[in-house]
């Protein structure tokens, strides 16, 4: 693919850590030498494409009579296409094909990763954690696996953890991977444009997985940064898949997304450009010295609006969601993959991962390539 930047080698088949590796974790344990590092992405996209012409005429034909008003999916969100996965597909199969090819990249073979975190808003069942479905499907049977889940921020959560890890001397490989099957919790069905407000956002909604391998490394100038990440509960109820838990079990009213997407919106705009000016602040970073920001992929109108309060080139924001939708916690290292392949994020680059998600929490990581 055009543009990578990472250097690609062959396969490693040991499943024991390298001595190089164990030589940073040690050296780590000590005087904090060791530096997390992304050395392998890789995205998987269904092969079925809906246009949101597409969705509005399914809308209009189980909707009893009501109609959409026309093309409002493309004109609130900005979203032209997104993908379905087939019947049947599972969240940690999305997770699996992309997994394989951030391993592919990173040269290295699937028993030779220490941890493996699933990172995702959808997950296949309520018992066990998804990861362990990721586990055998992707075959990391040396890993310790875990999930690790806050609505769309879950990947740049499943980051941090792996950051922490590595730069604790606690693993030194570490795969975090998202696969998000949205498409099941969209209700099409939609009784009046009361009803539309709640349901608006399920629309915008696309399936996709999404992946990073995470290494320890001795370079001290490329990496990940620690991030920054801020919630707050109160607002936990704008935005939810209320069935499938303790509160309401498997109420099947209840499965489906609804999002009061103004107000969620509202406190993206008001959080997000603070946290990014707090994490700049702290890197003794300016605005000039990132190459690209990689936000969530919820509304063009979002991203355009923290950028301009940000000052910040808004051609310097990598935005996919017009041809992928909202996926969840896939979209940022879905655009970030696809950033890579395009030749706009390249070695040397700083660039700000950054997110916004129900609960409210907003998350900042920065990266050097």
């Amino acid at each position: 693919m055009t543009g990578r930047t990472f250097a690609a080698s062959a396969p490693r088949h040991t499943c024991e850590p390298s001595n190089e590796t164990l030589v940073h974790v040690n050296e780590h344990r000590h005087d904090s030498k060791i530096r997390a590092v992304v050395s392998g992405t890789g995205r998987h996209l269904p092969d079925e494409v809906w246009t949101s012409e597409m969705v509005e005429a399914r809308v209009n034909r189980e909707s009893g009579g009501w109609t959409i008003p026309k093309d409002i999916v493309r004109m609130a969100a900005g979203v032209v296409e997104r993908r379905y996965a087939p019947e049947g597909t599972s969240s940690s199969e999305l997770a699996a094909r992309a997994a394989r090819r951030a391993l592919d990249e990173s040269g290295l073979e699937p028993q030779a990763i220490d941890l493996l975190i699933f990172a995702s808003a959808s997950h296949d069942v309520a018992e066990p954690a998804t990861a362990n479905m990721l586990q055998a499907a992707v075959g990391c049977d040396n890993a310790a696996v875990m999930d690790v889940k806050n609505a769309c921020n879950s990947f740049l959560n499943g980051l941090e953890v792996a950051h922490a890890f590595i730069e604790t001397g606690r693993a030194g490989r570490v795969l975090v991977a998202a696969g998000e099957r949205l498409s099941p919790t969209i209700k099409w069905n939609i009784a009046d444009n009361i009803d539309l407000a709640a349901r608006l956002a399920a629309l915008t909604l696309g399936d996709a997985g999404a992946a990073f391998v995470v290494e320890a490394s001795a370079e001290r100038d490329r990496g990940l940064f620690p991030g920054a990440f801020e919630s707050d509960g109160r607002h936990w109820e704008l935005s939810t898949v209320l069935g499938g838990g303790s509160l309401y079990g498997g109420a099947p009213d209840r499965m489906f997304f609804e999002c009061r997407s103004a107000k969620l919106q509202q406190l993206a705009v008001e959080r997000v450009p603070r946290l990014v000016e707090q994490m700049l602040l702290k890197l003794d970073w300016s605005l000039d010295d990132v190459a690209l920001v990689v936000p969530h992929q919820v509304s063009r109108s979002v991203i355009e609006r923290v950028a301009a309060l940000l000052g910040f080139p808004k051609d310097r924001c990598m935005v996919t969601l017009d041809r992928f939708g909202n996926t969840a916690a896939a979209s940022i290292p879905l655009a970030f993959d696809v950033a890579r392949e395009e030749g706009r994020a390249v070695a040397g680059d700083k660039v700000l991962l950054v997110g916004g998600a129900a609960g409210f929490s907003a998350a900042v990581i920065p990266i050097v390539l």
